[in-house]
């Protein structure tokens, strides 16, 4: 198809005639009668247009091809018999085609209902034939109106009169907007010369604009995400530029247009219109309606208009007008989270750089910066940078600017950033980061809603933002904060994911979220009001294993977790807030049950010694929150199979507890002991005689209030335990476990009886009784997952695996130790991941899988070895490596090779 919309009755008949004159003054018939009835075909498309539409297609070919012919035809040589043939076969095509179309113009307009399907079919029958014949004639689909009137030109240059009132035609029918305007017009800024990352995005908007079906394009997305530079990238693409001519381009800088009436005059100032008043847009619609010139507009910065303004039913209006012109392409760009409504947009939010794409221009930008020389420091340190400022291209491109020309690394912008911010990112007034986000922010559509302001910067304090169903808790001061949440969506200041608001994540992006941080943006009220939310949401879920509100309590508390854990970890040392010193205790137990880390743990301990230490020692609650803060410090070094650590912080507890200024708190310090007894046992470093003492300590500790059934049970738990680990006969093991299961259930205790039921089957399995093992275990599992609780579930899915091997089930127990391997993973516990490991590798050599079995004994012996200091490491790498040797080189086993390999040990 030609590039421009080269018939209309207007000025395509006039250039048809200028044609037909030129091939009149040649003296060759046969030419002549072709453009007679090429010319007769076009005149009845015009006709038949008003019943078929896609005629005019067909009419835009039947051009081209005239003007292909009438090039192709030698003036001052003899033209071959060849050539005649086919310009006689093309006219021959030509005729039936005029039949075709002249059935269709003879319809009447309501005849369309029952022949709609027939005229489509019969006209792209008729295109059809005609790329057929463009092909034998052998003429490329894609002509170019301007270069063929060229060649036309140089070779009848005898015709000059007859050259000119082609070109006059050309000139009136494809003629740019050229009247002079009252109002300064501006340049279209020349596109990036290069942008990473939106290469495919650029060809996709490219191809929806050149389509007439689908040429409402709006680009949306933050400030500073690059929205202009992919519109003109867009514009400079070759679909673009094959489509529309240069002079149909035109870019509307709508950044100053803070009202409809600006809006207007920028419009007729851009597109090169005048009229008498500029109150009305009709002479500009007249103006771009009088052709059906495919037209190209860029609405650059259309939030100007669209939020700034108290007229936005006037600016929607306009809009509305140019979106009717069916031949006008519109590319609008908006700092916004929502197109403006009325219009079908092909809508494309613009997102972050991926990293490799933001490091690749980071690189780029740095090293022109810096006068060539690459940058140095690279990896980790470019990617924790790229991160913090959100991979935003515009901060990409000031701070590797900045970088580069003061030659430092990623590590000293990452530090620059956190002590300044977008403060740190001062290119010119326009390119300031903090010039775009004050922009935002201080559009009138924002301040109409003073809750917005409010709203933004609560959620800049939380550092993964929050989800909705959240968002009462959060903004509790607010009056209606899911209407602050709309407003800074539409302004681009806020994300929220995918998903039903409830459960999707409402953010601030990470340059907004700095800004608000650094630049007084955030008052004293804000800060209380978020710092003592977080510190309520924790103590209102704190809970233990045992509590039937815990697994709701670790999903909620799992939802706000990166949060918390950045609130807390800002507790101030000396002057602590109140409540903040409960909730990082109770976060850090959380935590413990769950993820282990030490981090919270570890700094709730340093809040609780400063405050102990400040003069509060003689302060039974004081004393009593820093023996709880080594008691959880002692319990998450525990679950992260660090025994010795553990031990240090559990026998300080321990101590503190039975300490404590008014007494002693005899249940937490027999808990502790019993803790203690555990690590101890795991180490088996202490004398038998050591441990019996300890654990008669704890039995006794928890066994003197005779009401306290719980704190009792608990300690015939852990007594049954310690008389497992010493060897003794079942006789005198299972007794204290089952009495302790029976209160357990009295109590409906599901964690403490999962842990029973657990050690229940460790028992029956040691003596190789796996048939009774297995449904203890099985029960120990179900009541487990109903807790919540990661290291609970962990421990019931092994001993559950190790019954279902030796119990020969292999496809259930690779179904198990799949899950078990997960929530080793997910605990972060090398012992755990080594055991889970050594079975599956048990497992896969009782199913013959040779390979699968040294992979998974391989995997096991490097986690043993990262405990290879305490005797389970140990011995696990000792078991692993014998097996390892057992199937080296091995491509099938016998039953007495099988006996060789180590059946893992019931450490459970």
């Amino acid at each position: 198809m030609p590039t421009t919309a080269m018939y209309s009755i207007s000025g395509g008949r006039a250039l048809a005639e200028a044609i037909e004159a030129v091939a009149d003054l040649v003296p060759l018939p046969f030419l002549s009668t072709f453009v007679q009835v090429a010319i007769k075909v076009l005149e009845v498309c015009e006709e038949a247009m008003a019943i078929e539409e896609n005629v005019k297609d067909l009419q835009a070919r039947v051009y081209s091809l005239m003007l292909a012919v009438v090039d192709t035809v030698p003036v001052n040589k003899k033209t071959s018999l060849e050539l005649q043939d086919k310009i006689r076969k093309l006219q021959s095509i030509l005729d039936k085609i005029l039949g075709d179309v002249q059935k269709i113009k003879e319809q009447k307009k309501w005849l369309l209902l029952f022949f709609r399907n027939l005229n489509k079919e019969r006209v792209d029958r008729c295109v059809d034939r005609l790329n057929a014949a463009l092909q034998q004639f052998n003429v490329v689909s894609q002509l170019h109106v301007e270069d063929l009137l060229e060649k036309i030109r140089a070779d009848y240059s005898a015709f000059a009169a007859q050259l000119n009132r082609i070109e006059d035609a050309v000139n009136r029918t494809t003629r740019p907007h050229n009247a002079p305007s009252a109002h300064s017009r501006q340049d279209m800024p020349p596109p990036t010369r290069k942008l990473y990352g939106r290469d495919s995005l650029i060809e996709e908007i490219a191809t929806l604009l050149a389509s007439e079906d689908a040429s409402r394009v709006c680009l949306t997305g933050a400030g500073g995400m690059g929205k202009t530079s992919v519109a003109l990238a867009v514009v400079d693409n070759p679909t673009i530029k094959n489509v529309f001519p240069k002079e149909f381009i035109f870019w509307v800088p709508c950044v100053e247009a803070k009202s409809s009436d600006l809006l207007r005059r920028i419009l007729y100032a851009q597109l090169r219109v005048t009229a008498e008043t500029y109150d009305s847009l009709d002479t500009l619609i007249l103006e771009l309606d009088a052709t059906k010139q495919r037209r190209l507009i860029l609405l650059d910065n259309f939030e100007t208009p669209w939020l700034s303004g108290e007229d936005q039913v006037k600016v929607e209006h306009i809009l509305l007008r140019l979106a009717k012109l069916s031949h006008i392409a519109l590319l609008v760009t908006m700092t916004s989270g929502f197109p403006p409504g009325g219009i079908e947009w092909e809508h494309r939010p613009l997102s972050p750089l991926d990293f490799a794409a933001a490091s690749a221009a980071f690189k780029s930008k740095y090293r022109d910066a810096a006068g060539g020389h690459e940058l140095v420091e690279d990896g980790p340190q470019l990617d924790e940078f790229l991160t913090s400022i959100g991979r935003i291209p515009l901060a990409i491109t000031l701070a590797a600017t900045s970088g580069g020309r003061l030659r430092i690394s990623p590590s000293d912008l990452l530090r620059d950033w956190r002590r300044s911010g977008p403060g740190m990112m001062s290119g010119t007034e326009a390119l300031s980061m903090n010039q775009t986000i004050h922009s935002s922010l201080d559009n009138g559509f924002v301040k109409a809603n003073p809750e917005a302001l409010k709203l933004l910067a609560i959620l800049s304090l939380l550092p993964a933002g929050t989800i909705g169903n959240n968002l009462d808790r959060w903004a509790a001061t607010l009056n209606s904060p899911r209407v602050a949440v709309e407003t800074l969506r539409v302004a681009a200041l806020i994300e929220q994911g995918d998903g039903p608001f409830g459960a999707a994540r409402i953010f601030v992006h990470p340059t907004i979220q700095s800004y608000m941080l650094h630049n007084g943006h955030l008052s004293p009220e804000a800060r209380n009001t978020v710092y003592d939310t977080c510190h309520s949401f924790v103590l209102d879920h704190k809970s233990t294993p045992d509590d039937r509100k815990f697994k709701s309590d670790v999903e909620a508390l799992s939802a706000e977790e990166l949060n918390i854990q950045g609130l807390l970890m800002e507790t101030d040392v000396l002057t602590p807030r109140s409540k903040a010193i409960d909730a990082l205790i109770a976060f850090a137990f959380y935590q413990a049950l769950t993820k282990p880390s030490t981090v919270v743990a570890s700094h709730a301990l340093k809040v609780a010694q400063a405050v102990y230490d400040s003069g509060l020692a003689a302060n039974r609650e004081a004393a009593c929150r820093l023996a709880e803060a080594h008691h959880c410090l002692g319990k998450t070094y525990f679950e992260l199979d660090k025994f010795e650590e553990a031990c240090v912080h559990l026998q300080e507890a321990r101590a503190r507890f039975k300490d404590l200024p008014g007494g002693a708190d005899l249940t937490r310090s027999g808990e502790c002991s019993l803790e203690l007894l555990n690590a101890w046992m795991y180490m088996q470093t202490e004398d038998d005689d050591d441990l019996q003492s300890l654990v008669e300590e704890g039995r006794a500790n928890l066994a003197h209030d005779t009401n306290d059934k719980y704190s009792i049970a608990r300690g015939l738990l852990g007594y049954s335990d310690f008389l497992w680990w010493s060897d003794r006969a079942d006789e005198e093991v299972l007794p204290p476990l089952l009495s302790a299961n029976a209160l357990f259930d009295e109590l409906d205790c599901l964690a403490s009886s999962a842990e029973c039921l657990c050690l229940l089957a460790r028992t029956h399995a040691c003596s190789a009784e796996y048939d009774i093992a297995l449904p203890f275990a099985r029960s120990a599992v179900e009541k487990a997952e109903q807790t919540g609780a990661v290291a609970l579930i962990s421990r019931t899915l092994r001993i559950t695996a190790l019954c279902l091997v030796d119990l020969r089930s292999y496809e259930e127990a690779l179904g198990v130790i799949t899950k078990l391997l997960a929530a080793c993973q997910a605990l972060g516990a090398p012992l755990g991941v080594a055991q889970s490991l050594e079975l599956l590798g048990y497992s896969c050599v009782a199913k013959l899988d040779l390979a699968g079995a040294r992979r998974a004994y391989d995997g096991a012996r490097l986690h043993f070895a990262r405990k290879q200091c305490s005797v389970m490491g140990e011995q696990g790498v000792e078991r692993c490596s014998l097996s390892l040797t057992q199937l080296q080189g091995r491509t099938a086993i016998d039953v007495d090779c099988f006996h060789a390999i180590v059946k893992p040990a019931p450490w459970y």
